[in-house]
């Protein structure tokens, strides 16, 4: 009865044994298989460098480049090119549109501009004297009562969105006198901050279609 167990226990060892060798000798000459990579989708790569010469050589064929006070029209203005646009509440929701324009050593630089905001309890205020989109050719403009060469006066506007004008303006103190984002523009050339939390321009925008003759409005 021992050898029976015996021969069977030997049997058991030696039939799991060839089961072992088998197993490794299928898997090894089986090899590696190395798995494939999913392909991935491709990324549009954006040529910034590229992309900003592009914008500087339309920026060229406005009717001048920088900031300048137009004193017949009592009226400060440049020219800058649109880009991407962006919402940001100060005391209301503002909409914002990045725009580029050339400084005084006609390198390129941006800045953002309100196209709108809600002004609680008074609806939407329109900002964009026409509808604005990306990729135009705009002017930047700041007229009325409360602006002279001197610069702009908002408290001498007697309506909420300049309440909220100077609110924005200010925002970002430049000097020990007070200077807001506006009049550091007009009166020292300082450029207007290019992250929109410090502030913004909430000058009129208006795209500029060839031969475009401006006429002042009051302002709102």
């Amino acid at each position: 009865m021992k050898n029976i167990r015996r021969w069977l226990i030997l049997s058991f060892l030696i039939a799991l044994t060839l089961a072992c060798l088998a197993f490794l000798f299928v898997n090894v000459n089986r090899g590696i298989v190395i798995p494939q990579e999913t392909p991935a989708s491709p990324v549009d790569v954006v040529d910034l460098e590229r992309q900003e010469a592009a914008i500087a050589r339309q920026l060229k064929s406005a009717p001048w480049q920088g900031l300048r006070f137009l004193p017949d029209e009592k009226e400060w203005r440049f020219y800058g090119w649109t880009g991407e646009t962006r919402q940001v509440k100060y005391n209301a929701p503002f909409d914002l549109i990045k725009v580029y324009f050339l400084d005084s050593d006609s390198d390129l630089v941006f800045t953002w501009v309100t196209t709108g905001v809600e002004i609680p309890g008074e609806g939407y205020h329109e900002n964009a004297l026409s509808p604005v989109e990306s990729g135009q050719l705009v002017a930047i403009r700041l007229f009325g009562k409360h602006i002279g060469h001197w610069g702009v006066d908002w408290t001498a506007c007697d309506s909420e969105f300049c309440r909220l004008a100077a609110v924005v303006d200010t925002m970002l103190i430049l000097d020990d006198k007070g200077t807001g984002v506006s009049n550091g523009f007009i009166k020292y050339g300082w450029e207007p901050p290019t992250y929109p939390l410090y502030g913004f321009l909430t000058w009129l925008i208006e795209p500029v279609a060839e031969g475009t003759a401006f006429a002042s409005s009051p302002a709102r």
